[in-house]
């Protein structure tokens, strides 16, 4: 008798030494797991930075004044979830995007006249960030697909085509002209989402007429999606 008592007692001891094996190793692997996220988290932030704080828009340096034909256009590629084609019915613009970077807080501008820089630090379409981007006004002897902008008023349209044909549709809130000298306070405002909305952000640089060859003044569209 005493000895299948034994026998019970030892089954039952290895039984439970298992179960406190089975339980330790689950909460080492849980730790070992927990571990592995938090320092892909760490490394994930160390390789995207805070956004740069834009003050100041570049000159337009010599763009090209060629204007992109039809093939082009449709020839014109980018990222997926990254914006294609900027659209603005109203002023018949219909543009490509390029990707660029900001560097030393300056907004740069497309090297052609009929093209939309898009900061790649800024939100992409469809994801409920600030978009922000910018278009030359006036090249050396023709108007650039900013040419106008300043026409835009509250309730019109503008779309953006991302690289996988997605569009994204926004509608115009504000319209801000702002003397170049501001530039430092007022820009970083159009970093800013509207009304806790994705915003697209449109940024030129603007002459005091025609006749004149210096840019006085910026002008920002700041739009929120439909």
């Amino acid at each position: 008798m005493g000895l299948k008592i034994d026998r019970t007692a030892s089954k039952i001891t290895k039984i439970i030494g298992a179960i406190i094996g089975i339980v330790l190793l689950a909460c080492l692997i849980k730790i070992l797991v927990w571990e592995h996220s938090y320092y892909q988290n760490k490394s994930s932030e160390t390789r995207n930075p805070q956004q740069a704080v834009i003050t100041e828009l570049a000159d337009a340096e010599n763009p090209s004044e060629i204007e992109p034909t039809a093939e082009e256009l449709k020839k014109h590629q980018t990222y997926t979830t990254t914006p294609r084609y900027l659209e603005i019915p109203r002023l018949k613009i219909n543009a490509r995007v390029k990707s660029s970077n900001v560097s030393e807080y300056v907004m740069p501008v497309p090297d052609n006249i009929f093209d939309v820089a898009w900061y790649s630090g800024s939100g992409n379409p469809g994801q409920g960030g600030n978009i922000l981007m910018s278009g030359i006004s006036q090249g050396a002897t023709k108007p650039g697909a900013f040419a106008y902008l300043d026409a835009l008023e509250k309730g019109d349209s503008i779309s953006i085509e991302r690289g996988d044909g997605e569009r994204f549709e926004y509608e115009v809130k504000e319209v801000t002209i702002i003397d170049k000298e501001e530039a430092q306070n007022r820009l970083p405002i159009a970093q800013k989402r509207l009304d806790d909305k994705e915003t697209l952000a449109l940024i030129s640089a603007r002459r005091a007429d025609e006749n004149s060859t210096e840019f006085n003044s910026i002008i920002i569209i700041r739009a929120t999606i439909k």
